[in-house]
């Protein structure tokens, strides 16, 4: 699971670093803009959302089989969730805009209102936690039809709970939400139900993970080829095979459809069964040894990356400006200059950078995690 998770924060940090230093000046995922390579690249980060919430619900069921009992996880889940969404607006936030003018309630926001729904859930059997998360992203999608201007004075909750919106103050953005609670808690729950398969013996594990996997990119395939069900955007001959492919993977993430979640789950399981099959080889253990440091410590790495891609986009700004007067810059909303945005070989060039350089402190703060048992390193 370590390197899993490793493994989706790196590329996570992909996509950041897009966000900030890229010079396309399209919309990556709309194949009549995009090209195959841009795509791609926004298209592989896909898998980190739903890796990381996923993953959050199945390290909570292993800590239950480690003896914590319910009231115990169920007191930690609400605090932790509550602590994920304040540091979501008061630090995710910041590092991403350097102005508390703006703020964003992703995917950190959505993890901690899902541990809280997962409090509640973690008291049933496992089997309806199952049922919860299957019906949540089965049946979310339907959930679009309603307008969030129909509910009058909650047309704001329901924003947040089930679909994505803008809210405005003063003619300017002030908080985006881009990950509601209800679906991803789907996620999480299926994550939690999913630590049944990983607390198998090794080879019952890889082959019932590999299945569950297969089966969902089945249901990918044959929901989008038909167009029945699933997604908002639908799949069109475009007149070319990398159009045509591209569109057939454009699939929703805000908020996220079932097409969406049954492509992105099913290679995460498919991958997870790899993956520990390759562990148990011992194929190539130094390199999976590395991407292991990353998982141990995902909330560290997540806040550090933003606050250090977000440093080296302003530098690189003012490098090219000739000018230490630089305002911050909303990435999606106000691009970087043609001076200060490059291609992608050099936005892949400074992922890797940004990757390497944070290798240090998360060993370190991993070693500080496996050391020490203070209250506090929990939360962070």
């Amino acid at each position: 699971m370590d390197v899993l998770r490793g493994l989706i924060m790196i590329i996570m940090a992909l996509d950041h670093t897009r966000d900030f230093f890229s010079n396309a000046g399209v919309n990556p995922t709309d194949p009549m803009q995009s090209w195959p390579m841009l795509f791609f690249t926004r298209w592989i980060t896909h898998l980190c959302a739903p890796g990381f919430v996923a993953l959050a619900g199945t390290s909570v069921y292993l800590q239950k089989l480690r003896g914590r009992t319910r009231g115990e996880m169920g007191k930690r889940l609400v605090l932790r969730g509550l602590w994920l969404m304040f540091v979501e607006v008061a630090i995710v936030s910041f590092g991403l805009f350097f102005t508390y003018h703006v703020h964003f309630f992703q995917v950190i926001y959505a993890i901690g209102g899902s541990m809280i729904v997962l409090a509640a859930l973690q008291y049933l059997p496992l089997r309806w936690v199952a049922a919860y998360g299957f019906a949540v992203v089965l049946l979310h999608d339907l959930l679009q039809r309603i307008q969030p201007e129909q509910l009058g004075r909650a047309a704001w909750l329901w924003e947040f709970l089930v679909s994505t919106g803008f809210f405005m103050r003063n003619g300017q953005l002030w908080t985006f939400v881009m990950y509601p609670v209800l679906p991803w808690s789907g996620v999480m729950a299926l994550g939690y139900a999913f630590g049944a398969v990983v607390a198998l013996p090794a080879e019952r594990r890889r082959v019932r993970s590999a299945r569950c996997g297969l089966v969902a990119l089945a249901i990918f395939v044959l929901l989008r080829a038909t167009n029945v069900y699933g997604d908002t955007v639908r799949f069109v001959h475009l007149g070319s095979v990398e159009r045509t492919t591209m569109s057939f993977f454009n699939v929703t993430k805000y908020p996220p459809s079932l097409q969406y979640l049954c492509a992105t789950l099913g290679v995460l399981m498919v991958l997870f069964a790899l993956l520990d099959y390759a562990l148990e080889q011992r194929w190539i253990p130094r390199a999976l040894g590395v991407v292991e440091v990353y998982g141990r410590v995902p909330f560290f790495y997540y806040v550090l990356h933003f606050y250090l891609i977000h440093v080296l986009a302003l530098v690189t700004l003012m490098v090219a400006l000739h000018t230490v007067h630089v305002h911050p810059t909303l990435p999606m909303f106000t691009p970087a200059p043609k001076e200060a945005s490059f291609g992608l070989p050099v936005v892949y060039a400074i992922w890797i950078a940004v990757v390497a350089s944070l290798y240090v402190p998360c060993r370190w703060f991993a070693g500080v995690k496996a050391q020490r048992r203070d209250w506090w390193l929990s939360y962070v």
